[in-house]
Formats: structure tokens, sequence, C-alpha cells
């Protein structure tokens, strides 16, 4: 955990750094599974279902839109495929160093801003 504080689905930063960072395909998935992992605990959804929910279309083959945006939150860590299984982090933390010196520099002031606000209420 950067910094201790960590933010959830609905959090302002998630959309305003995450967003950028993982794209908007990637994010409106992790979206929906931490939304749900954190309003019901463990749960379950179909793969066809999140794909529908996310607004990607049938999850048809290795290339579809759901199966691209689940290995991208995998390569960052924010899910893990298990065969059928998605375990999701619910939770995400401030962007990288490195992520956030590719991001633009609207972006990187969004990231400062809810940085030194949340240090102002540490």
């Amino acid at each position: 955990r950067r910094g201790g504080h960590l933010h959830g689905p609905d959090d302002p930063y998630v959309e305003g750094v995450w967003l950028p960072v993982l794209g908007p395909a990637a994010y409106v998935v992790w979206r929906q599974l931490a939304r749900q992992a954190t309003g019901a605990g463990r749960s379950t959804v179909s793969l066809p279902r999140l794909a529908a929910a996310a607004g990607l279309g049938r999850p048809l083959g290795n290339q579809s839109p759901i199966r691209r945006a689940l290995r991208r939150l995998e390569r960052f860590g924010l899910v893990h495929l298990e065969g059928e299984r998605i375990l999701v982090r619910p939770r995400l933390p401030y962007v990288t160093s490195r992520q956030l010196a590719l991001l633009d520099p609207e972006t990187q002031a969004i990231h400062r801003r809810h940085r030194d606000r949340a240090a102002r209420t540490a």
C-alpha cells in the first residue's frame, strides 16, 4: 500500500487518475468487479454478464474485448485470473511514480491534489 491510502471503485481519484492509466475498457471492468466485491463480499458473476455490464459485447474468443481488458488488469496486478475465477483488488493505491510520469500534466495535478488532501487529513 503506497502511503497506506487506498481508493475504492467510486473514489474520484480512481476515475481521475487510474482511468487514464488503465484505459476505458479495463477501468469499467475493474469498477464493475470492485463494486460487486465491496458490496457483497464474495460473489460470482459470469463472464458474459460481466462483459454485458461493461458494454463489451459477447466474450467470444481469446481476443474479445472483455478478455483483453481482464489481461490488462492482470498485468497491472488489479485482478488475478485462476481458470474461470477472477480475484479482484477492490481498492487501489496511488499510481506509481513511473505511471504518474507517463500521464499528462492535468492528470498529474489531480493526483497531487488527492495525495495532498489525504496527507492533510491524516
